[in-house]
């Protein structure tokens, strides 16, 4: 009887629980209005509408949504590269290019190279000894604006107030000390150009649209080795994704041979050649840059760093970065897979080589077989005609 009785008790709980949680997450679909009293003098009692729910076209779409859709939407940022002809040559502004024109440089016989020949003499950076770095002045000055250019141990170069036929001049002048050359039409096609002004009634150097903002009568060094250094990263990833493209090309080059004749048809030796360069590239972007991070020489001055990360961020170059990583996996995977292939095959090969040298074998060893037993027959119908000719002889003496 007391079971009984228990069961009774626990299921009428179990019921009202069940009523109350269903009230309860009704509750939490009504609007913020029905959660208060409908009456004051009754403080457990709720309006009726909340326990309403209608299932409408309407009523399905998110109140998030409703709400925010006066607001306008916000788009993604995206770096459009600029066009020497697009930029406005105002008075008072001037052109800065940067160029990734190698691997690397040797900054070391470069800048003995400036020396000996008497066009341009090496500059500092205020007090800061800043290390992978050449800073060169010219020596004969044009206009009242100063010419300068920053060569960056990455294989980039940096030009402020110099025209064009400086920059080209320049650009041959230091081929001979290039690591690994870029391609002319790439460094031309990646090449980023910029303008710098100086602004009266500016306090601090900053960023504005496609134009640096330097302050006047004052040494703006390392303001523009800031710019200069996001502007180097920017065309050394910009070669980057150019070079990914090209190998991409041909990896669609051989997903086109498997589709039309098969994975027989790839060569092993190929594939693992594209990997190799796909596997440099992601090191040098990864491993040997500094674009997955600011900087050590920015950690201790806090303003650089504000200027080199808003160039940073105008360029573009975390989300580029990110993007380009992704297409190196997506291609490594693809030739992985086209590698893994090509090694079956291989194996397939050798495999059926195996089995041919073992039937060879067999085939030699039946041959010894038939000759061994084609021997025993041999000796042994000699030995039965020897024993034959004395028994011959003895009957025929027996005759006679």
């Amino acid at each position: 009887m007391s079971v009984y009785l228990t069961r009774i008790v626990f299921n009428t709980f179990r019921g009202v629980s069940t009523k109350s949680f269903s009230s309860v997450y009704l509750l939490e679909f009504a609007p913020v209005k029905n959660l208060f009293p409908a009456n004051k003098n009754d403080i457990l009692h709720f309006a009726r509408p909340s326990a309403t729910r209608h299932y409408t076209s309407n009523s399905l779409q998110p109140s998030l949504a409703r709400d925010n859709a006066s607001l306008p939407i916000k788009k993604k940022t995206v770096h459009k590269k600029a066009v020497l002809e697009d930029l406005t040559r105002k008075e008072g502004h001037y052109l800065t290019f940067a160029y990734a024109t190698a691997n690397s440089y040797d900054l070391k016989a470069l800048k003995e190279a400036l020396v000996q020949q008497k066009l341009y003499e090496p500059g500092k950076l205020k007090a800061h000894e800043v290390g992978d770095v050449v800073i060169a002045n010219p020596v004969y000055t044009i206009g009242t604006e100063p010419r300068e250019i920053i060569f960056f141990k990455e294989g980039a170069v940096v030009f402020w107030n110099c025209t064009e036929l400086e920059a080209s001049n320049v650009l041959d002048f230091v081929k001979r000390f290039e690591v690994e050359s870029y391609p002319k039409d790439v460094i031309e096609r990646e090449r980023e150009v910029m303008t710098y002004v100086y602004q009266a009634n500016a306090k601090k150097c900053h960023l504005q649209e496609s134009c640096f903002v330097l302050v006047p009568e004052r040494d703006n060094s390392l303001e523009k080795y800031s710019f200069s250094h996001a502007m180097a990263q920017s065309a050394r990833l910009g070669a980057w994704e150019a070079r990914l493209e090209a190998l991409a090309a041909s990896v669609r080059e051989h997903t086109a041979l498997m589709e039309r004749e098969g994975a027989d048809y790839v060569e092993k030796k190929e594939v693992v050649r594209k990997l190799g360069e796909l596997f440099s590239l992601r090191h040098r972007l990864n491993v040997e840059s500094d674009l997955l991070d600011t900087p050590d020489f920015y950690w201790e001055e806090e303003e650089l760093e504000r200027l080199y990360s808003n160039t940073v961020a105008y360029f573009t170059i975390p989300r580029r970065t990110r993007v380009l990583n992704e297409r190196l996996s997506h291609c490594v995977e693809l030739l992985q897979l086209l590698s893994s292939w090509a090694a079956d095959r291989h194996h397939v090969r050798l495999e059926w080589m195996i089995i041919a040298l073992i039937l060879v074998e067999v085939c030699f060893e039946l041959l010894h077989f038939f000759e061994r037993g084609s021997r025993r027959y041999i000796r042994r119908r000699i030995s039965t005609h020897d024993l034959e000719d004395p028994l011959l002889h003895d009957l025929s003496i027996i005759d006679t």
